[in-house]
């Protein structure tokens, strides 16, 4: 597609901005034409044979096309005797081969071995490259104002490559708000949805027991390896979706998450159940390990903070939604039912996915134009720069699973994050049967009520996610003082707050977990640790993107990987510890364990560029 001509009515030394391009962007120029008769450009090898041109009023016009582009100066007053009715001239290098039918005595082709053109004396440069003085051709060359000694800036080196200017509106940075705005809320709705259904089989356990005849371990299992298959799979979807791009990864991805809940919605044994909510944690995972990158595919740097803090949002709430629903359902009607609430929940997310959520990955909408470009004009010249590379999935694998296991072990930083997301994570997901043994035993809840225990801390999240433009305006500040980019440090603070909170709400769950106590003051203790839990996350994740940029995906990996692998695990043995220590001292446990992590985000406050300054990985 090439941008439409453009034509204006000049006079001497009048100006005129002409966009001109390949189909790919475009540059807006001034040219500043003074038509006075002058006939240095006689000399000029691109544009052949030119007599006296006189002193007349021309339009001039920007011809765009696949095969090469021209500017044109069309005289609009009757030619002297002997002289050209137009010229023109432009940028770039070696032209292609160019269409008969774009070029006639008044236009002449733009070749990209010129930088500018228009009347007065022409120069090289010791580069080769010409330029133009825009001056009077009859005064002095030393008398030329330095303000009229423009150039052209250069264009790419191949016009058939397709690229987006920093203002073009195909660009994902430039979708409308609106749109921007949809895709986070559907992408965010589908994760809640597929953290929902790791949560949701907590409230499956007596029934499952019932029916299969089986130890409550084995029970508590479709919860573990549904969370490892989160671990697990967020290694292998996010250097697919560099490759095919987010949309398709999102679309599969989910259709086979909805089809392999059908057989757990119908299993008739335990293994069947287990072995499928494997592989749906393997499917789910993408939403996971690929979000994320929607949101920088979207919002520029600088100003991913708000849609970060609610994607981190998304994943945490979901498991606390999950109890809630299923507690009701498992106590009135089946089991089965709660897996099928997920099916139908994931199988219209899909649909939201299709209509909704275009490619968002920068090299893949530029592969797509490029698509769009050879069926419009029937070219075969068009490219995406993703169509050049070489390189393939395969090539891609070894080091995306190895980079973020390397981090670990080397990167201290990463390794104290990393360790410290993943209690907090654990945390949670012990959490599905802490409550309902803790409510249970000292309140006598049925399964409903016991779900609904699960709002409090939910309800901390959300608190957590509102007041994150407290510490946003914060960091903004500090960019403004850094010349426009904070330093990782400035994310500290939030996280600080964190490590206080998180503790603070598990200890007070321990002192209140008294039968005298009414049942809302552990309550409170849960949704304090809510509100301390997205603190921390957030911290962590704005961290570790700014302190490793050029492998913040391989950063991100890895942390995922540890905190699923802590989640899976700490539900296995939640049952045997508060029943051997009970609410009180189980909990009290837990959080002497998140006050030992708690100074970790102010030791790198204070240690922090030190450590990065001698990091391999972080810039």
């Amino acid at each position: 597609m090439s941008p439409p001509s453009t034509s204006h009515q000049l006079g001497p030394t009048s100006e005129v901005d002409i966009g001109h391009g390949h189909g790919h962007g475009h540059w807006g120029n001034s040219y500043r034409v003074d038509d006075a008769e002058h006939d240095d450009l006689a000399h000029e090898p691109m544009l052949g044979p030119l007599s006296e041109v006189g002193r007349n009023s021309f339009d001039v016009e920007a011809n765009n096309s696949p095969h090469g582009s021209a500017i044109s100066l069309i005289n609009h007053d009757p030619p002297k005797a002997g002289s050209v009715a137009a010229a023109a001239a432009a940028v770039g290098s070696s032209p292609r081969p160019s269409h008969p039918s774009l070029y006639n005595q008044d236009t002449f082709p733009l070749s990209r071995t010129t930088t500018l053109v228009s009347w007065g004396a022409w120069s090289r440069d010791q580069a080769g490259k010409q330029s133009q003085d825009f001056t009077d051709p009859f005064l002095p060359h030393d008398s030329v104002p330095a303000h009229d000694l423009w150039v052209l800036p250069e264009p790419p080196a191949d016009p058939f490559i397709i690229s987006f200017g920093p203002d073009d509106p195909r660009h994902p940075f430039n979708w409308s708000l609106m749109k921007k705005w949809t895709i986070v809320i559907v992408v965010c709705s589908a994760a809640v949805c597929v953290t929902v259904a790791s949560s949701i089989q907590a409230s499956t356990y007596t029934n499952l027991i019932d029916e299969f005849g089986i130890p409550r371990i084995e029970a508590v299992a479709g919860v573990s390896l549904y969370v490892l298959g989160f671990g697990i799979g967020a290694l292998f979807l996010g250097p697919l979706s560099e490759f095919y791009g987010r949309s398709i990864i999102y679309l599969v991805s989910f259709a086979l998450f909805t089809i392999f809940n059908i057989p757990i919605a119908t299993a008739q044994n335990m293994g069947i159940l287990l072995f499928f909510r494997l592989v749906t944690g393997l499917c789910g995972a993408g939403f996971l390990s690929v979000a994320g990158g929607t949101v920088s595919d979207l919002f520029r740097p600088g100003t991913t903070d708000l849609p970060t803090a609610i994607y981190t949002l998304a994943p945490l709430s979901g498991p606390c939604l999950g109890p809630i629903l299923g507690g009701y359902l498992n106590q009135n009607v089946t089991w089965r039912a709660t897996f099928y609430l997920i099916i139908g929940w994931s199988a219209a997310e899909c649909v939201l996915l299709w209509f909704l959520v275009p490619e968002t990955f920068l090299p893949m909408v530029l592969k797509s134009e490029a698509k769009r470009q050879r069926a419009q004009t029937g070219e075969a010249a068009w490219r995406a720069p993703a169509e050049m590379s070489q390189r393939k999935v395969s090539d891609v694998f070894p080091g995306a699973l190895w980079v973020p296991v390397r981090m670990m072990m080397v990167e201290k930083m990463a390794l104290a994050l990393d360790v410290w997301t993943s209690l907090i994570l654990g945390i949670i997901y012990l959490f599905f049967n802490a409550i309902p043994f803790t409510f249970r035993t000292l309140y006598n809840f049925n399964l409903g009520e016991t779900g609904l225990a699960f709002f409090a801390l939910g309800l901390g999240m959300v608190i957590g996610t509102a007041t994150q433009p407290l510490f946003i305006r914060g960091i903004r500040d500090k960019a403004v003082m850094a010349g426009g980019k904070a330093p990782p440090e400035a994310r500290l603070p939030v996280g600080m707050a964190g490590a206080v909170l998180a503790p603070l709400g598990l200890l007070w769950f321990a002192l209140s977990s008294f039968s005298k106590m009414p049942w809302i003051m552990p309550m409170i203790g849960t949704l304090i640790f809510g509100v301390g839990s997205v603190y921390i996350f957030t911290c962590v994740f704005g961290f570790l993107v700014a302190t490793y940029p050029k492998y913040a995906a391989s950063a991100m990996a890895g942390n995922t990987l540890l905190r699923c692998v802590w989640a899976a695990g700490f539900p296995l043995f939640a049952n045997p510890l508060y029943q051997a220590l009970g609410p009180e001292g189980a909990t009290g446990l837990l959080a002497g364990l998140t006050a030992l992590l708690a100074p970790i985000p102010f030791i790198l406050a204070r240690i922090g560029p030190r450590l990065r300054a001698q990091s391999e990985y972080a810039s």
